[in-house]
């Protein structure tokens, strides 16, 4: 199979690849669009793969020495890559000796790589003197291709903390769940489960509670009415400059986007627009804020999911045999955190980092369209990181259209593919799934269930069930387009769309495992969920009746839209 973007690093040699990998399995979550090629190649293919490699060596993961991964028509396909019996048996030891401040102090842990993350960022800023988001726009072209150097190494590191906490949390959310398994006969699927990791708080929560205090503000000021019937966001934008309110409204919001906006359209890629570059993008969700009434209902859900939770603890404690009740409950503890953690992180990491990315690329894009070395700014993600070093300091002595040409080109094929599943020996996924503690339960296979006859099967759920209307959103910018009480049907879910939950009544995922942010996010909020579908954005059809069961985790179509 050919080169993605002219780049070998990730060919696909199916004949040669598939007898080193029982199989390669599609990462339909994160890749779907498939991204342009500057984010592609120099960001998540550069570092992804590195970093949970890194992170399996130094904890000494038994099973895995983390993921090898090919690209195939656009999209990321992952293999383990195994160990053999006589590593296993030496790595063993030393993985239980690394792996135990995980279990004492995750959070202690986390608080620190948190503190570090952050600080760098804010480094990384003033070294340039950088303060505020325009001040970019002052650098030389020589500073601005050092800023975007030392960018790259900042998201490195902010991948390699990404990964040295995810694997460990991952494994003993996978480690507890077996024990559930083997002890009491139930695991992630079970609503019992979902009681006992549902009911905590993260910064992903913390950042959407400042959206409807900033919705709240607004009708406080009068100014309700104006975001209600002012379709075009641009336009409200400037119509509040109108009035006194209006103004002092837009101090606050900007105030909110310079601590707070770093974060892109779609969480991870830097093409395209962050909030502090495009401030109307936040206000769709203040006009969801606005027209919930004000209340934050995940805040009274936490209460009651608390109490659940509680519950469930004691319930299933009484159930653990005495001698085994002591490690059962430190296990329950540390597997509660990755759920938590999966969302806090994606605000410190992955949405922080790549609004910096966006920020400095942007820039670049910006600066060669004006010379003439491109023709719009944003064919600056079509590029390649030698392509910027190439070009940026000479100015408009080497155009660049013919690179942008041919992978703009390639881009659009991919868009219309459908990406098959996996590749290889699918009797082997379960197998293969087992021996990696991220990939088994960040995403999975469907699990069919042969006495029931539906149209979807997932992977992993959130209890519950409820009938409705479908609403297919691919993209995050598609958001504004869901309405009260649809279910909500994606490729996956990630932060940026955590307040469509406000709304929602249920979702449906094409990937996604017991970990996914779909499943954490529904468990949160009482939703039912059913994700890892593989083709649920294919079969369902926005305005379809569907029945989302989240309890035997299966989806029914029983109305399509055309009928």
């Amino acid at each position: 199979m050919a080169a993605v973007y002219g780049v070998t690093r990730f060919e696909f040699d199916e004949e040669k690849d598939l007898k080193n990998y029982a199989v390669f399995l599609a990462d339909v979550v994160h890749g779907t669009p498939p991204w342009r090629p500057l984010f592609f190649m120099e960001s998540w293919g550069r570092w992804v793969y590195r970093a949970v490699q890194r992170a399996a060596e130094r904890l000494s993961l038994p099973t895995t020495k983390g993921w090898d991964v090919r690209y195939i028509d656009g999209y990321p396909y992952l293999a383990v890559i195994e160990t053999s019996e006589q590593e296993v048996k030496k790595r063993e030891p030393v993985f239980r000796k690394r792996i135990r401040p995980y279990i004492e102090d995750f959070d202690a842990i986390w608080e620190q790589r948190k503190t570090d993350i952050m600080n760098t960022y804010k480094e990384l800023k003033k070294g340039y003197g950088l303060k505020r988001y325009e001040d970019i726009k002052k650098l030389s072209n020589i500073e601005l291709l050092d800023l975007f150097d030392d960018y790259m190494q900042v998201d490195r590191k902010q991948w390699d903390i990404h990964m040295e906490l995810m694997v460990p949390a991952y494994y003993l959310f996978g480690l507890f769940e077996q024990m559930c398994n083997e002890l009491l006969g139930f695991g992630y699927t079970d609503p019992l489960f979902a009681r006992l990791m549902a009911g905590f708080d993260s910064m992903v929560f913390k950042f959407n509670k400042e959206i409807w205090r900033l919705g709240n503000r607004a009708v406080e000021l009068g100014l309700g009415e104006l975001f209600r019937t002012t379709k075009d966001d641009k336009v409200l934008l400037s119509r509040l400059e109108d009035s006194e309110a209006g103004r002092k409204w837009l101090k606050e919001y900007y105030d909110f986007l310079e601590v707070h906006g770093w974060r892109t359209e779609r969480m991870l890629d830097w093409a395209t627009p962050s909030w502090i570059e495009k401030p109307s993008l936040g206000i769709p969700l203040i006009k969801v804020a606005i027209a919930s009434g004000g209340t934050y209902t995940i805040e009274e859900r936490r209460g009651q999911a608390v109490r659940e939770r509680e519950k469930a603890e004691k319930e299933v404690l009484d159930r653990v045999p005495a001698e085994q009740r002591g490690w059962f409950e430190t296990l329950m503890k540390a597997a509660q955190k990755a759920g938590y953690w999966s969302e806090d992180h994606n605000y410190y990491l992955d949405l922080y980092c790549n609004g910096i990315g966006r920020w400095i690329t942007r820039e670049i894009g910006r600066r060669f369209a004006e010379a003439g070395v491109i023709d719009d700014p944003e064919d600056v993600y079509f590029l390649l990181a030698d392509d910027i070093e190439k070009a940026l300091v000479p100015m408009g002595k080497n155009k660049l259209h013919r690179q942008v040409n041919v992978r703009k080109k390639e881009w659009e094929g991919y868009l219309e593919v459908t990406p098959r599943p996996y590749y290889g020996n699918v009797d082997m996924v379960q197998e293969i799934l087992r021996k990696d503690p991220v990939i088994s339960v960040a995403t999975s296979v469907p699990i069919i269930r042969k006495d029931v006859k539906a149209d979807l099967y997932g992977a992993a759920s959130s209890p519950g069930v409820v009938e409705g209307i479908a609403r297919v959103i691919v993209t995050e910018n598609k958001l504004a387009e869901l309405k009260s009480g649809e279910i909500l049907v994606a490729p996956g879910t990630s932060a940026p769309w955590t307040p469509a939950f406000e709304i929602i009544k249920g979702v449906v995922t094409d990937g996604g495992g017991a970990l996914s942010h779909a499943v954490i996010l529904a468990r949160e909020y009482g939703i039912p969920a059913v994700t890892g579908c593989l083709d649920a954005t294919r079969k369902i059809k926005t305005g379809d009746r569907v029945k989302v069961d989240g309890n035997l985790g299966v989806v029914h179509i029983l109305r399509n839209n055309k009928a």
